[in-house]
């Protein structure tokens, strides 16, 4: 039987042979400050009107993670805030890999299409944090439990799953900042990207 927690944690990924298609993009995506022009591209189509940077160098605990192999992404991150909130419409777009639905969108011109995925540039497993839900995103399905390629990554309402917010505190720690508490039992009135920096190993 599966642990509540465990079963707080909702399916929730990109589509396609993820691996292939964000290898392609990058290839095709220049490295550098156009992943910063991107997210504040997408910022900027979610109407927020303060974006933040922040080169997080901190190192959470090992403790208390969905899955051992996690801990790797527990240090050096960049953080990326905004004061928008995603809609149900700009979480199915973020999960449709160069499919999304802003295509259909006048006055929307990068929201959560390739752009997003430059972030692989810098990292093996984004994440964020946006009103009362957690998404993490597992393309390589190495790291998260219970991912496949039909399903590589995670969302949680962290609102409603209180249990599994403190079962899981080591994974919800490194969202602490500008004012996100994610065991305070109420949603959050923006949006946190999480890009854990790849390092040598």
């Amino acid at each position: 039987m599966e642990k509540m927690e465990e079963v707080a944690w909702e399916d929730f990924g990109q589509k396609v042979d993820l691996t292939a298609r964000i290898r392609e993009i990058l290839l095709n995506y220049p490295e550098g400050t156009p992943i910063l022009k991107e997210l504040v591209q997408n910022a900027d189509d979610a109407k927020a009107t303060t974006i933040r940077f922040c080169l997080d160098q901190r190192v959470h605990s090992s403790e208390g993670l969905l899955d051992p192999k996690l801990q790797r992404f527990q240090g050096s991150a960049l953080l990326v805030y905004n004061n928008a909130i995603f809609s149900e419409h700009d979480f199915q777009s973020i999960s449709r890999i160069g499919d999304s639905v802003k295509r259909k969108q006048t006055g929307k011109t990068g929201r959560f299409g390739i752009g997003f995925n430059s972030c692989y540039h810098l990292t093996d497993l984004p994440s964020f944090v946006s009103g009362s839900h957690l998404v993490i995103f597992d393309p390589h399905c190495a790291y998260l439990p219970n991912v496949s390629a039909s399903n590589p990554g995670k969302k949680i309402n962290f609102v409603e799953n209180r249990a599994a917010t403190r079962a899981n505190s080591g994974q919800f720690a490194p969202y602490q900042g500008w004012g996100c508490d994610l065991t305070a039992g109420r949603p959050w009135p923006g949006t946190l990207f999480r890009l854990p920096l790849r390092t040598p190993e």
